[in-house]
């Protein structure tokens, strides 16, 4: 149900429905049959800011010129991918890090999900990085250390 009233309670790992305006324990059909029912109001889903379409639309890597085809995959086959296929490196706070620096790799939906490539793109993407910059610059910006 999507009454904003309603509940659900465990007691002695049973579990129940509640409704916290009539004050207990309840079934579907009474809370359809209700006639104090009210509905629960959904915000929208927020859009992205305009900032952050910017960065992902010029978003670039410095491991690889070609965006179009898979990076961990592409010595064996060459698979093509989507422009929102491209993977940032270093992910959660670090996404706009990321994005901002070129730690950014094309992956396929195959190599996108396996922890071995994303560790590997971790120390190679450091690796490049700190040909032209000090191991404290990428600290500051990533706080860790891959290839230790």
């Amino acid at each position: 149900m999507k009454c904003k009233h309603i509940t659900q309670r465990s007691y002695q790992k049973q579990a129940f429905l509640y409704c916290r305006k009539d004050k207990k324990q309840i079934t579907y059909d009474n809370c359809r049959k209700c006639l104090k029912i009210e509905y629960r109001q959904y915000k929208p889903i927020k859009k992205k800011s305009n900032k952050l379409s910017k960065l992902e639309k010029q978003r670039f890597s410095i491991l690889t010129n070609d965006l179009k085809h898979c990076f961990a995959c592409r010595f064996f086959k060459e698979k093509e991918i989507n422009k929102d296929d491209l993977h940032e490196i270093y992910q959660g706070k670090n996404r706009q890090v990321c994005m901002k620096n070129g730690f950014v790799a094309p992956l396929c939906r195959e190599c996108h999900e396996s922890d071995d490539i994303k560790l590997w793109l971790k120390k190679i993407c450091e690796q490049v990085y700190l040909k032209n910059h000090t191991k404290e610059d990428f600290r500051k910006l990533v706080e860790n250390d891959y290839l230790n």
